[in-house]
């Protein structure tokens, strides 16, 4: 992949996730995992097993379900294997950046509160980020090398370090 979509891919997903971090600040405010939002809950304990205890609740549901939809709608008319690869470790990636940068932008947290004890619905943390975000990395870096491209990918999420940085550091 040329440098100059690398780039441009880059940055329009880090875009993505911060359009997505600051819709759900708005909505959620200082009340994360819909804590307070008027939604079902649901917390089936392999349900929380499987999610470092975070349970599934109704706007979560709808919100992944939606991008999900939205992410795959270029492969409607053009599914290939290698294309389904390359959206879910796009949408893997974009995941955890939106959840990072939803702690960074919100007034309430910051970088400053990002720790293990003062996010309940993160368990589980290796070093400075909750596992969740290993995981979720780790699917994205599995999904970029099925998806034929694995350079590219890795390119692209490379150039969104020093972004994802600056924003910890302002």
């Amino acid at each position: 992949m040329p440098w100059a979509a690398v780039i441009l891919n880059a940055l329009y997903q880090f875009l993505i996730a911060c359009l997505l971090a600051l819709l759900e600040v708005q909505i959620e405010g200082p009340h994360g995992w819909a804590q307070t939002l008027p939604t079902w809950r649901w917390e089936a304990r392999w349900w929380l097993k499987l999610t470092n205890g975070k349970p599934l609740t109704g706007y979560h549901a709808c919100l992944l379900s939606l991008l999900l939809a939205l992410f795959h709608w270029p492969l409607l008319h053009a599914f290939s294997w290698p294309a389904e690869a390359r959206t879910m470790s796009v949408f893997f990636q974009i995941s955890f950046e939106w959840d990072f940068l939803w702690f960074l932008l919100n007034p309430a947290f910051g970088w400053r509160n990002f720790k293990p004890g003062k996010i309940w619905w993160f368990r589980r943390w290796l070093g400075p980020f909750p596992a969740d975000y290993y995981a979720a990395l780790a699917a994205s870096l599995v999904l970029a090398w099925a998806s034929g491209d694995p350079a590219g990918r890795c390119a692209e999420l490379l150039v969104q370090v020093p972004l994802i940085l600056a924003c910890a550091l302002r």
